[in-house]
């Protein structure tokens, strides 16, 4: 008899205190590339309220040569202008606070061009899912996606959900809340669809009777939508909408962030990843660069039909060149491990100064992006998310 595997993933909306800060940080590290190009930062936000207003301290490290310009001028506006847009705001400069706390980097660590830090990044792929995602992380992103949408379009569903769903409006919604997937999985294959349960943050005038009501008819009739669409049966889940009741007050106001308090919103947590959040690192360090190359590996490998699951796990140490790779396709590969492994190695270069040159990950606009997506794997358009033929 086989055994079943279960993996979750949570998406905070945008309006969460954890998720905000997260945008935060990789704003400003769009910015700070702007500046130089080789600019190195490990950059800390963390948001709250004080004395009645939004309170945001941005720390870290950063390279020396940035404190020398005016950059907290900058900085300051760029929180203000996230956070009036994720909340709907019109907040002006003097209604939020900002501190600074940095510490500064020698320029010869800026130009150097060496991993930043040993590390173990994982990432994973299927091959016969949405965008090679596991459906615990594309169902939470996407489902976060459609409620985000609705807050900023004033209560609007977007029009392909309101057609298959019957419902056109969604009035009410404010910008926090998450929302969480569990899955079961037989060997590599999606067994069922076992629970999505939603927190939502809202107006008074929004019961959460009809909250829940909409909300429930939105998914319902996007999970028999992609069912339809991907030929594959999600089965019946459980739907918890605001399980609590009325949720009328978050974000800053209730609950301090941090762009590090989530670090499985930005890896491939439930799969055994234990770096840190990369939001707001430069790309020198192995937890992003090193997870956006095993992503690329892992889409390979499943986009080229040589196995049907891939768990890519690179390991760097830090002073050596040697890089580890370990491919793991849970029994389903065309090839040996060892053949496999081999072949990628061939194909795609492992090292992190390689994977900063290949993706393109000291453009600032990759950061802007990394904010509007909200999440690295989703967007087609980021290179190691898309399949190209390897060379046998």
């Amino acid at each position: 008899m086989s055994e079943k595997i279960s993996h979750s993933f949570e998406a905070g909306r945008r309006g969460k205190p954890d998720e905000l800060d997260s945008g935060i940080a990789n704003l400003v590290s769009s910015y700070l590339l702007s500046v130089d190009l080789n600019s190195r930062f490990d950059l800390r936000v963390s948001g709250t309220y004080r004395e009645g207003k939004p309170f945001v301290r941005v720390s870290g490290e950063i390279s020396d040569f940035l404190l020398k310009g005016g950059i907290k001028d900058k900085i300051s506006r760029i929180v203000l202008d996230r956070y009036n847009w994720v909340h709907r705001t019109n907040l002006q400069p003097e209604e939020l606070q900002v501190e600074f706390t940095f510490k500064p980097q020698s320029y010869s660590l800026a130009s150097n061009e060496s991993a930043g830090d040993s590390g173990n990044p994982i990432a994973v792929a299927y091959r016969n899912t949405p965008n090679h995602l596991p459906w615990e992380r594309f169902l939470a992103v996407s489902i976060r996606d459609i409620l985000d949408s609705i807050q900023h379009n004033n209560g609007v569903v977007p029009q392909e959900i309101a057609r298959f769903s019957g419902v056109k409006e969604l009035n009410g919604l404010r910008s926090d809340g998450k929302v969480s997937v569990d899955v079961l999985y037989n060997n590599h294959k999606l067994d069922s669809l076992t629970q999505i349960t939603i927190a939502a943050e809202h107006e008074p005038s929004l019961s959460v009777e009809e909250l829940r009501e909409k909300v429930n008819k939105i998914l319902v009739s996007y999970l028999a939508n992609l069912e339809r669409k991907h030929q594959t049966v999600l089965s019946k889940p459980i739907i918890d909408i605001n399980g609590l009741g009325g949720w009328h007050d978050g974000g800053w106001e209730v609950d301090e962030g941090s762009r590090e308090a989530k670090p499985y919103r930005d890896a491939f947590a439930s799969y055994g990843v234990q770096e840190d959040s990369f939001s707001g690192e430069d790309p020198t360090k192995p937890s992003s660069t090193g997870t956006f190359i095993a992503r690329n590996i892992a889409v390979q490998v499943v986009g080229n039909n040589l196995a049907d699951f891939a768990r890519v796990s690179i390991h760097y140490t830090i002073g050596k060149e040697e890089v580890g790779l370990n491919i793991f396709t849970n029994n389903t590969g065309k090839l040996s491990q060892e053949e496999l492994e081999e072949l990628i190695r061939k194909n795609i270069p492992l090292r992190i100064n390689e994977g900063i040159k290949i993706f393109n990950l000291k453009n600032p606009k990759l950061y802007k992006q990394f904010t509007e997506d909200s999440d690295f794997f989703h967007n087609n358009n980021l290179p190691w998310n898309q399949v190209r033929e390897l060379l046998v």
